[in-house]
């Protein structure tokens, strides 16, 4: 009697699943064009990574404003940029993917920051190995990561990497770029994050309802059953005292007020934690894919490799805010039965996804000043060989140099 209502629902689901998947492919990705630029820095940068933060402020304009008819209609949507971190035999490259529409944006940002910058147009080093992986020669290793807290919580940033007693930054992409220092011949790691500038609505969203859920002022939605286990409690909690003086009853849905101000009752350690959220949630915030990739030939390859980048990384924890943490149902292995063959498919589709720039998955925020943290030009502090350099100080042409 109920087929008038699932059918056309299941239908609906079905097609609205089909079709969101047809425009994507056909009415947007295929019509992104996309560029990948590597940046080459100079050998004399002395600034933070505070100055990539303005980088990714100039990116959050590329908030499109899409209504709900485009968005599901054609796939309209934010434009997505690719911020990889990439170690090849020992020399680590810089590299932001972008479509060739925002390509003089992103150009222009970067120049500001960095004026001794190079920025080239290159080819997909993805290409450079096997397309199947993992074969007779080649095999790897990863996983995509996640945050271990709600969005909101910061991880460390690069306002906590200096020394306590001369107040000079450590960079922190030193130690990523030292275990990248270390990789032979045939051996790669790969990281990569894949922003898309959110709406500006986030922060009503669920950006103040963090901090609201941190001092426990987020009222909890009450049910019939709370109710009644209010009353049984305040009935047999009066049995024994109404012996010796009149019952008190407690209204149902009457909260204790606070007896002190909120700064005492706070520690040390939820004060600053509180502290660095609302610094965080007033920043522009990005939705991210985070993957992690360690690809070699089989002569060569070594476990460690992840483990020394995801060490790497970790150094961005911070237990009383945020970090990052591997997304189990994305790693490599399998267990029990058809162990080679699932852990083989498992790979095929991390390369494949990596490779693709593949959106999906476990997506989390970060705002301006942790991007600037993970992804930023190393300053002349960090002495890994590893690190490229240009040749030579870019320059403006003089204003007054004759034509023709």
């Amino acid at each position: 009697m109920t087929w008038y209502i699932t059918i056309p629902v299941t239908f609906y689901l079905i097609f609205r699943s089909l079709w969101g998947r047809y425009v994507c492919i056909n009415d947007f990705y295929a019509k992104q064009n996309e560029v990948l630029l590597e940046l080459i820095a100079p050998r004399d940068i002395e600034k933070s990574p505070k100055i990539m933060e303005r980088v990714f402020d100039s990116l959050s304009a590329t908030d499109a404003g899409v209504n709900m008819i485009n968005k599901y209609c054609h796939c309209a949507q934010n434009p997505f940029f690719s911020l990889e971190i990439v170690g090849t035999e020992g020399v680590a490259h810089f590299y932001i993917r972008t479509p060739s529409v925002f390509r003089t944006l992103v150009e222009s940002s970067l120049y500001a920051q960095y004026p001794g910058l190079e920025i080239a147009e290159v080819e997909d080093y993805v290409y450079n190995i096997p397309r199947v992986i993992p074969n007779k020669e080649w095999t790897l290793k990863g996983f995509d990561l996640k945050l271990l807290k709600p969005d909101a919580y910061p991880i460390k940033t690069y306002k906590y990497f200096e020394e306590d007693v001369t107040g000079k930054m450590i960079d922190p992409l030193a130690s990523l770029l030292e275990s990248i220092s270390a990789l032979g011949p045939g051996q790669h790691i790969w990281l990569q994050y894949i922003i898309q500038t959110d709406r500006p609505s986030w922060f009503d969203d669920w950006g103040k309802g963090a901090v609201m859920d941190f001092l426990g002022k987020t009222p909890k939605p009450k049910s019939i059953f709370d109710r009644i286990f209010h009353d049984i409690k305040d009935v047999f909690g009066n049995i024994i005292t109404g012996i010796f003086q009149p019952p008190e009853f407690t209204p149902y849905g009457e909260q204790k007020k606070d007896e002190q101000p909120l700064e005492f009752r706070l520690t040390p350690g939820e004060k600053q934690t509180l502290k660095s959220l609302e610094e965080n949630i007033a920043k522009a915030m990005f939705q991210v894919t985070m993957r992690l990739v360690v690809v070699g030939r089989k002569d060569f390859f070594s476990g460690t490799m992840l483990s020394g980048a995801m060490s790497s990384i970790k150094q961005f924890s911070d237990n009383h805010t945020n970090q990052f943490f591997p997304v189990d149902r994305s790693k490599v292995y399998a267990d029990y039965v058809f162990t080679e063959s699932r852990a083989a498919y498992r790979m095929r589709k991390l390369l494949e996804r990596y490779r693709d720039r593949d959106d999906t998955g476990y997506v989390f925020h970060l705002s301006t000043e942790e991007l600037a943290t993970v992804f930023h030009l190393p300053d002349m502090s960090v002495m890994a060989p590893s690190v490229r350099h240009t040749d030579s100080r870019r320059g403006s042409a003089p204003s007054n140099l004759p034509l023709g």
